[in-house]
């Protein structure tokens, strides 16, 4: 039990009008053992997601307090997130102002609580002695693709449904069949929550070699004398466009992605209400111009990783 535990009943099951509730710290406490990206010290690399993580985690680690007590899990959690995110994305297809304002709202909500839920996992896993396991880090990577897929599809509707030009809803789909790859989904994202969460495999060379793969990195630059980080070297894939360590990487894939859309729609709402007084939001062009790029970037990517596949096997034989 940490520190921050002594001195306190860290969970407490009783039976008041059927609910079993929970005991929590105070906040400061409770930071502590929640944890998670912006939580840690100064030396933090200083990536984009790990500088609005800090932001963020003031309000995710208060809604967790909130959460916790009622006796909601991670996964619970989780999937909660994941149908919010995808009714923002699919309501982002209307364009009305009010629609859009929903959609900002629930798309937000739902990028909190992926913090929540991670928060809410490490208190099971510390307080409670029981844990999610790669399951919860396969649920939560499924919603990370199926989220910003429903986004691609409002985004596309939008836009095409106000200029009447199919090529949008192309771009769109683009975009869709990019993100939604359940079967790759399912080889790597389990078999990285297995390499995360048990340690007795991570010196396994095939264990090593298979989640460098799935990270698309280089084979060639392991280092199995290693152990950790350094043994992952190279991990994170090759060059500012690709890595998703990058800034420009954090703004092209969950969560970073929801306030990028955000962005484009208030954007357009603010071109509507300067020309227009009513609310039909009659702006696509900065939801259109988004669109084109995540069309363009995710095609790139798409050929990219079907050259990178080649190699790897090739490396990996």
């Amino acid at each position: 039990m940490p520190e921050a535990c002594k001195g306190w009943v860290c969970r407490v099951r009783g039976m008041e009008d059927g609910v079993s509730r929970r005991r929590l710290p105070p906040l400061p406490e409770l930071i502590a053992i929640c944890g998670g990206e912006g939580t840690g010290d100064r030396d933090e690399p200083r990536d984009l997601r790990r500088i609005y993580a800090r932001g963020v985690r003031k309000l995710s680690i208060r809604i967790t307090r909130v959460l916790l007590p009622t006796g909601i899990t991670a996964n619970q959690t989780t999937v909660f997130g994941i149908l919010i995110g995808i009714a923002g994305g699919l309501l982002l297809g209307v364009n009305e102002f009010w629609a859009q304002i929903l959609a900002i709202v629930l798309l937000e909500l739902a990028f909190v609580l992926d913090f929540c839920d991670g928060e809410i996992a490490r208190f099971e896993r510390t307080i409670e002695g029981r844990s999610s396991g790669a399951g919860g880090a396969y649920l939560d990577w499924v919603g990370h693709y199926y989220m910003p897929a429903a986004m691609a599809a409002g985004l596309g509707w939008a836009v095409f449904h106000e200029t009447g030009d199919w090529w949008w809803l192309a771009a769109a789909l683009i975009v869709i069949l990019s993100l939604v790859r359940v079967p790759y989904s399912a080889r790597d994202h389990i078999m990285w929550g297995v390499y995360r969460d048990k340690p007795e495999l991570r010196d396994s060379e095939p264990m090593v070699r298979a989640a460098m793969a799935r990270m698309g990195g280089d084979p060639e630059a392991l280092n199995l004398e290693a152990s950790g980080a350094e043994a992952m070297a190279g991990g994170s894939g090759r060059g500012w466009l690709w890595s998703r360590y990058t800034n420009f990487g954090q703004l092209i894939v969950f969560p970073g992605f929801i306030n990028l859309v955000a962005a484009a729609s208030i954007i357009d709402m603010l071109i509507s209400w300067l020309a227009w007084d009513d609310d039909y939001v009659a702006s696509v062009w900065a939801r259109g111009v988004l669109l084109a790029l995540l069309g363009a970037v995710h095609l790139l990517h798409q050929i990219r990783a079907i050259a990178q596949g080649f190699r790897v096997t090739r490396a990996l034989e």
